[in-house]
């Protein structure tokens, strides 16, 4: 027979067996690999966070842009309404009217002014679009990105209408960086710097300019219906003859992202966005 000792002392043994926890070795492999698990689903989260930061980033540059080029098609389409010919077909036409839209009025690269009836109340505007620079000089002489404004202001009575003013700009799109001002019939150059450095020290000029179309395509280019370019400037201060080639209007914007909030943090490169607008001209005179 076994003694009342030597069975208690069997049972605290195999009490102690079953008690005893993981070693200092077992738990520094358990912590190693719960850091890299750890670290692992942080890097995917930073990276998701970033994506979609710079994707917001693209959503909002596009719809900001799209807003304002079916803005400038809807104007382009009004332009030259309502016309003399609607009043006196055989009659000179007599462009200080309050009721008589001249149409186009002024074209260049950098703006383009014309009348219309764009409200579509009865009452005749004159519209302008121009490009600022970095500074709002116009015309632009600094560096970009720049701005579009836009000026309406109501027809002025038995006023020319190179002469309508004064204007009233308010801003319409920022972070344009393609101001280009070609001469000579060709379709781009002469465009401005684009301002500040890469986060790697080069300029940006430099690395978003490596493509000459990006910044030194013009925002306004004209067409005549058989879509050939067409040299600017043409204004009618001479005769409105000057501007019956244009049949389209072409708005070309480049847009960069914010220095400050736009910057894909995963490459520290600022989104650019291409968009690109068709006013016809229907209505000229």
């Amino acid at each position: 027979m076994m003694k009342m000792g030597q069975t208690t002392n069997i049972q605290r043994g195999s009490t102690t067996s079953r008690e005893r926890g993981f070693s200092l070795i077992e738990l520094l492999i358990v912590l190693t690999i719960l850091t890299i698990v750890m670290g692992a689903v942080v890097q995917v989260i930073s990276t998701a966070t970033q994506r979609g930061q710079i994707e917001q980033t693209k959503v909002d540059l596009s719809q900001e842009a799209r807003e304002f080029v079916d803005e400038f098609e809807r104007d382009i389409h009004q332009s030259g309404y309502p016309n003399c010919k609607m009043f006196n077909a055989g009659a000179a036409c007599d462009l200080t009217r309050a009721t008589v839209a001249a149409g186009l009025v002024s074209v260049s690269n950098t703006a383009i002014t014309f009348e219309g009836d764009v409200d579509g109340d009865g009452s005749v505007n004159s519209i302008t679009y121009r490009i600022v620079d970095s500074a709002n000089n116009y015309p632009p002489t600094g560096t970009c990105p720049c701005t579009i404004q836009r000026s309406q202001i109501p027809k002025v009575v038995g006023t020319q209408p190179m002469a309508q003013g004064p204007q009233q700009w308010s801003q319409e799109l920022q972070n344009v960086v393609n101001s280009g001002n070609p001469v000579g019939g060709a379709l781009y150059g002469g465009g401005l710097n684009i301002a500040g450095n890469t986060k790697w020290g080069g300029t940006n000029t430099a690395y978003y300019a490596a493509v000459a179309t990006f910044k030194d395509f013009p925002v306004f280019s004209a067409y005549d219906q058989n879509g050939a370019n067409l040299a600017l400037p043409l204004d009618i201060s001479v005769s409105q003859a000057t501007v019956k080639p244009i049949a389209s209007i072409r708005l070309t914007l480049n847009l960069l992202g914010d220095a400050v909030t736009g910057v894909d943090l995963a490459s520290n490169v600022r989104p650019v966005l291409t968009l690109v607008g068709n006013g016809r001209v229907n209505n000229n005179n």
